[in-house]
């Protein structure tokens, strides 16, 4: 039985970004999760979707571009404050690595919701594989951004990406 159940998940991930693609393979539809913060609560993202923007950063402790980004992402975080844009921080440290992230969220003051993607699983569902990766979800649950990698100046497509969706 466990068997059949572990078989039915995995089937359920590998087609799911089928359905959720444009005809160009690009993923349209935010595909739901569930990941733990630093605190162990879970955040599921399909009770989060309606409530403003979602701008989800990839990232690890061992990745020189997801820190320099990251500072951006607080820059940005800030500007939206009053506004009902949420920032995750979704970290794909590794389970030898993980242990890391809560003091080095704290030392570099992320304002913003830390979640953990220790199996890469969620990254995976967005079609990524390497950090950073940005992915921004309107309140329809439509993926409207997406983003590999980090150059300086990068943070000012996500800014103009925000404002768009507050402009519609």
């Amino acid at each position: 039985m466990k068997l059949l159940c572990l078989s039915l998940t995995i089937i359920a991930f590998a087609i799911w970004p089928v359905f959720a693609q444009d005809e160009g393979g690009k993923l349209t539809k935010a595909p739901d999760f569930v990941l733990e913060d630093l605190d162990g609560e879970n955040y599921r993202l399909s009770e989060n979707i309606g409530k403003g923007p979602i701008v989800m950063n990839f990232w690890a402790t061992w990745c020189v571009p997801c820190i320099e980004e990251l500072k951006q992402m607080k820059r940005i975080y800030k500007k939206y404050a009053e506004q009902d844009v949420q920032f995750l921080a979704i970290s794909i440290d590794d389970p030898k690595t993980v242990g890391r992230v809560k003091s080095f969220a704290k030392s570099h003051q992320y304002p913003f919701k830390v979640l953990l993607d220790t199996n890469n699983e969620v990254i995976t569902l967005y079609q990524s594989k390497v950090p950073p990766f940005t992915v921004i979800i309107d309140n329809d649950g439509n993926v409207t951004y997406t983003h590999v990698g980090y150059r300086m100046g990068d943070e000012k497509k996500v800014d103009q990406e925000i404002k768009q969706l507050f402009d519609k």
